[in-house]
């Protein structure tokens, strides 16, 4: 008798035994005491050492884990829709137990589902990173019973609402996998700074629109998936007469066409890798070197901003302040770290310098200054008139140009970077210098440009 067979046998045994006497409650506890489940142990263990599959063990490796094998599977509810009369295929069942126990360990990864509309099977490597569109059937083959998928109440990771999906993925190597279901929620009220690199990046090449990590799951593929935090935004789905027929994830704003694929590309694996490179400066004594510092800094707002954006333009009043500090801050990070003198001069100066175009640089000056105004007179609780979304939304535009700009520039030029604007104001030779190493980098990766652009100074 082949594995198949000898699972099949022991699945039946106690499914027929749960029909014919229906447990109390379809709990673990009550479904793990029958006599015909230990049969199934015995065929888990032969099929699955603990050698080979420590998480299906408890932690002492000496027995089973019965939460791991009915609850986290699904195979609980799997039991209870077929021992009440619900048809399905018990061959497919046998299939997808015998898959989990003769499969290795899977490696913990953290999946981030992002409002974003790539196409699909768009699929990009950034570092420790993987920027996917992850169809429904991928989505199925993370369960540990796929083909069941249908009869687990309210998958986190459903198959058939985030179909097509984007995902940012990370690996875990070494973290260990989870013996049951986690029911207290991640507390951190921003889990988007643990992945500021790429989700700079994404905002980095379409700033007109807004990048918004919308849940948080963690995936162990084959064996078990749970939403950790935030929420994924789902709507009904109509067909062509107008009846609703289901429900759906639908990405807002952020939208690459397939035929932008080969450029955001380009542009990811360069400005993620540059990301990483200063981010990870050091100075003799090993501390973070001022490039790497600022960068940080400037990061964190950027992305916290992006984050209470909608849609790209759109700020709750109530925040609109907030976000404009953020960006101010964030500018001031890059083109004043140096901490000596007038930082709104420094800043809107050495920002403006990073553009090669005399009008651009005059319009970027002058968005800062009047930026720093309002940073100003909300400081210090002044009155003032309500910022539009025209004004911050310009202001937004001209923070991320400044930052890869900066970026590029750093990349190029070291730790002497501000060094080289400031000189680049007097210079004629240093303004040809830097305006050559921005020109050859939005030559090689443009970022993604659309009719009518967020503003004039940004898309120089």
């Amino acid at each position: 008798m082949n594995e198949h067979e000898t699972v099949r046998g022991v699945l039946q045994a106690w499914l027929d035994d749960l029909r014919q006497q229906p447990p109390r409650e379809w709990s673990v506890t009550e479904l793990s005491r029958r006599a015909a489940w230990d049969q199934v142990r015995t065929v888990v263990a032969g099929l699955a050492p603990v050698s080979r599959r420590p998480d299906l063990y408890g932690k002492d490796g000496s027995a089973l884990d019965d939460e791991v094998l009915l609850a986290m599977t699904g195979l609980e509810q799997v039991a209870e829709a077929a021992a009440t009369g619900t048809l399905m295929s018990l061959d497919d069942l046998t299939a997808d137990f015998t898959a989990l126990c003769m499969a290795a360990a899977p490696e913990a990864q953290t999946w981030i589902l992002l409002d974003i509309d790539l196409p699909r099977g768009t699929d990009l490597a950034l570092g420790e990173y993987r920027l996917q569109t992850v169809s429904a059937t991928s989505l199925a083959q993370l369960m540990p019973l796929p083909s069941m998928h249908r009869f687990i109440r309210n998958p986190d990771l459903d198959p058939d609402t985030l179909g097509g999906s984007t995902f940012l993925q990370q690996s875990l190597p070494g973290q260990a996998l989870a013996r049951g279901r986690s029911w207290l929620p991640d507390l951190d009220q921003r889990p988007e700074r643990r992945h500021l690199e790429p989700l700079l990046a994404l905002q980095l090449w379409n700033p007109e629109e807004s990048v918004h990590p919308e849940a948080y799951f963690r995936v162990e593929p084959g064996r078990h998936s749970e939403l950790r935090a935030g929420s994924p935004h789902i709507e009904p789905y109509f067909d062509h007469t107008g009846e609703e027929v289901g429900e759906v994830h639908r990405a807002f704003g952020y939208h690459v066409p397939p035929s932008a694929v080969p450029d955001l590309t380009a542009f990811l694996h360069e400005v993620h890798g540059m990301i990483s490179t200063v981010r990870s400066r050091t100075v003799k004594d090993g501390r973070s070197a001022p490039t790497a510092r600022a960068l940080a800094s400037a990061a964190n707002r950027l992305v916290r901003a992006a984050q209470r954006t909608m849609g790209g333009t759109y700020v709750d009043e109530s925040e609109a302040d907030d976000v404009l500090l953020d960006y101010v801050i964030a500018m001031e990070a890059v083109a004043a770290a140096d901490g000596s003198g007038d930082s709104r001069r420094r800043t809107s100066q050495r920002s403006a310098a990073l553009w090669t175009r005399d009008e651009d640089r005059l319009a970027v000056y002058k968005t800062i200054k009047r930026a720093y105004t309002r940073r100003s007179r909300y400081a210090h609780g002044e009155d003032q008139t309500p910022i539009t979304d025209e004004e911050l939304f310009t202001v937004r535009c001209t923070a991320f140009g400044v930052f890869l700009r900066w970026l590029v520039l750093t990349s190029a030029l070291g730790e002497e970077v501000l060094q080289h604007l400031d000189a680049s104001l007097l210079s004629h030779q240093e303004r040809c210098r830097i305006t050559k190493v921005l020109d050859a980098f939005f030559t090689a990766t443009p970022p993604a440009t659309t009719p009518g652009a967020c503003c004039e100074a940004h898309r120089s």
